[in-house]
């Protein structure tokens, strides 16, 4: 244990050797902390989870520093399925111990997968969305998106306990103890859980002892028993055997409300659809022959290149030829891979010499087996950012690289970004500078884009201003997801 002045190893129980604090009411607090600790821990593993949050709060109001504490409140946190709060137990704990910290391995679990990064994201917004609908008072369309939510997280529990006080809201008691039971199945001494518990259980019983049927039953027996309905300000009851001659008047209004509704159907949604079809076919015609246009200029460009080297003297007349074979093939590449023929697109791509192209040439050879190898770009870059995470930086620099030469948007500019700062690492400003500059000019205003700015700044380089403007000042590149950077 260290002295909380100076910090120095403590070897006399009651002040330090090192600047003379005394050290007893310090001793007391961290025993006290650590039994704290110890009685969460207990609970914990007997799913007492909000106990054993209580007693994990206590100890770390009287050590903060405790980072068993912080990581385990984390676990339970992300046990009752509050995944945002428990990335914020185990990112605190990391920064107050970087080095052997359990908080790293459970950061990096969640972070690497994105789709479940994702998921989490969407379980936030349905909740918040139910709870707003629950204030307008549509419980119906609050209950359907607690379902959805459950559904991505089926160990939420203020969203089981929401659910079950709607239920109970509309006397829908079998369904409200399901939830409760569920509830109670992750936190067994969960305070608002045994509250509703309770609650329901009172509601029951008094529905019983009044030998109340349940609501359906009730309004089909009254259905059945009597007829009602209102005439100016008088409400008329009579019995059911009382029916009245309008079984034609029934089947006539039937038929006419079939009629006039095709007849809306015929005359307003057809002809709206059929407007929308045409404009969104048009639109992509459109989009298409400028696509088309754009593609048969470069092939012409190609053409033209490779009738110009087909046309040098005979001293050079083994490099044309091996050059014009590569603009050949990348010309037969293209062809396929416009016609859709992918096999042989990309057949004839990887017979290409690339370092044989022009800069234009190796720009369409890049695009191109970006799209045809995008499982191979994939695995090069997700490789590249594990070695990042690795602090191999030469290892990313060799992945990223390729990553980066076949699109420089990928995955919104992420390979860019980790190149630059592997060539940080490494010293490598004037490169590093180059990558940085690259991000700056596909995705302007974002947060890693501030980064990148001081970055430059700091490396000894000179920001370019862009004239490029995003159409969204937060881009995607530069939001943090629940995971945080």
């Amino acid at each position: 244990m260290r002295c909380i002045k100076c910090g120095a190893t403590l070897t006399d129980p009651g002040y330090c050797s090192s600047c003379g604090t005394e050290i007893r009411v310090y001793e007391k607090i961290i025993r006290l902390s650590n039994t704290y600790y110890n009685m969460g821990l207990e609970k914990a593993n007997a799913r007492n989870l909000s106990g054993a949050v209580q007693d994990l709060r206590y100890c770390l109001e009287l050590n903060k520093n405790h980072i068993h504490a912080r990581n385990l409140l984390g676990l339970i946190y992300f046990e009752v399925g509050e995944v945002v709060s428990a990335l914020t137990e185990w990112i605190i704990s990391k920064n107050l111990e970087p080095e052997k910290n359990a908080a790293d391995e459970y950061i990096q679990a969640i972070q690497a997968n994105p789709a479940r990064l994702e998921t989490i994201n969407q379980t936030i917004k349905k909740y918040n969305q139910s709870l707003l609908y629950c204030q307008q008072g549509s419980e119906d369309l609050a209950i359907i998106q607690l379902k959805k939510v459950l559904s991505l997280n089926p160990k939420l529990v203020k969203a089981h306990q929401l659910l079950a006080l709607l239920y109970i809201r509309t006397e829908e008691y079998e369904r409200a103890g399901r939830e409760l039971r569920r509830a109670l199945d992750i936190d067994r001494t969960d305070s608002v859980s045994l509250h509703y518990q309770a609650e329901l259980e009172e509601l029951a019983g008094k529905a019983v002892s009044r030998g109340q049927k349940p609501e359906k039953e009730n309004k089909e027996s009254a259905n059945k028993d009597i007829i009602s309905y209102t005439s100016g300000n008088e409400t008329i009851i009579m019995p059911s055997t009382y029916k009245e001659n309008t079984g034609m008047n029934t089947v006539l209004n039937i038929f006419i409300g079939l009629v006039v509704g095709v007849a809306l159907m015929w005359f307003l949604a057809v002809p709206a659809k059929v407007r929308q079809v045409r404009s969104e076919t048009n639109t992509q015609i459109r989009t298409y022959s400028d696509e088309i246009s754009a593609k048969q200029t470069e092939i012409n460009k190609l053409q033209s290149q490779l009738d110009d080297l087909q046309g040098t003297g005979d001293s050079s007349e083994e490099g044309t030829e091996a050059q014009g074979g590569s603009y050949e093939l990348l010309i037969d590449a293209y062809t396929s891979f416009q016609a859709g023929d992918t096999e042989s697109a990309k057949t004839a791509l990887d017979s290409v010499k690339a370092d044989e192209l022009s800069d234009n040439a190796k720009a369409i050879y890049n695009q191109m087996y970006g799209s045809l190898h995008a499982d191979d770009v994939k695995n090069l870059y997700d490789a590249g950012v594990t070695a990042y995470d690795a602090k191999n930086y030469e290892e990313a620099v060799t992945n990223l690289e390729q990553v980066a030469a076949t699109d420089a948007k990928y995955d919104n500019g992420y390979a860019v970004y980790y190149l630059a700062r592997s060539y940080e690492s490494l010293q490598q400003n004037d490169k590093a500078i180059a990558m940085f500059q690259t991000f700056l000019d596909n995705y302007p205003g974002t947060s890693r884009a501030n980064y990148c700015t001081q970055a430059i700044q700091r490396l000894g380089g000179q920001t370019q201003t862009t004239t490029t403007q995003s159409s969204g000042a937060t881009d995607t590149a530069g939001q943090d997801t629940a995971a945080g950077q």
